[in-house]
C-alpha cells in the first residue's frame, strides 16, 4: 500500500526534468535552424552580388554583439520604466534568463507573437510591457520583422 503512492510519485518526478530537457532541446533546434536559414540567405545574397562579403568576420561579429547589447539595454530600460528598478521580481528574473538564452530579439518576438502556452503565459505576465515592446519593434523593425520581410520578398519576386 505504501509502495504504490511512492511508486507513482517517483514515476512523476523524472518527467519534470525530462520535459524541461525536451523544451531546451526544442528551443536549441529552432535556434540552429534559424542560424542555418540566416547563413543560407546571406550566402545567396553574396552569390547574387546583392551584398558584399564581409571583409572582416570579427567586425561583423562585433556589430552583431553591439546591436544585441543595444536591444538588451532597451529591454532593461523598459523593465525599469514599467516595473521599477527592482531586479528581484519573478517576471524580470525569468525574462533576463530567457534573454540570455535566446537573445533579446527572439525574446520580444516570443512575448509579442509567440503561440506556445509558455509564450502566452509570458505575454500575460508582461502585459504592462507590451506597448513599450511594440514601440521597440517600430524602432528596430529589421531586428524583429526579418522573417516577415523575407516571406514578403518571396511574394515580390514572383
Amino acid at each position: 500500500m505504501n509502495s504504490s503512492p511512492a511508486g507513482s510519485a517517483e514515476s512523476e518526478m523524472p518527467q519534470l526534468p525530462l520535459r524541461t530537457l525536451i523544451d531546451e532541446i526544442s528551443a536549441l533546434t529552432l535556434h540552429v535552424q534559424e542560424l542555418s536559414r540566416m547563413a543560407e540567405e546571406a550566402r545567396d545574397l553574396i552569390e547574387r552580388g546583392q551584398m558584399p562579403a564581409p571583409a572582416d568576420p570579427q567586425t561583423l561579429f562585433d556589430d552583431v554583439e553591439s546591436f544585441r547589447r543595444k536591444l538588451e539595454e532597451a529591454i532593461v530600460r523598459i523593465f525599469e520604466d514599467v516595473f521599477g528598478p527592482r531586479t528581484d521580481t519573478l517576471e524580470r528574473q525569468m525574462s533576463m534568463r530567457l534573454i540570455s538564452e535566446i537573445g533579446p530579439a527572439a525574446f520580444v518576438q516570443k512575448v509579442l507573437w509567440g503561440e506556445e502556452i509558455s509564450d502566452i503565459a509570458l505575454t500575460i505576465a508582461l502585459e504592462r510591457m507590451l506597448p513599450a515592446l511594440e514601440r521597440l519593434v517600430e524602432e528596430y523593425p529589421a531586428a524583429f520583422l526579418e522573417q516577415a520581410n523575407s516571406v514578403l520578398d518571396q511574394f515580390k519576386t514572383r
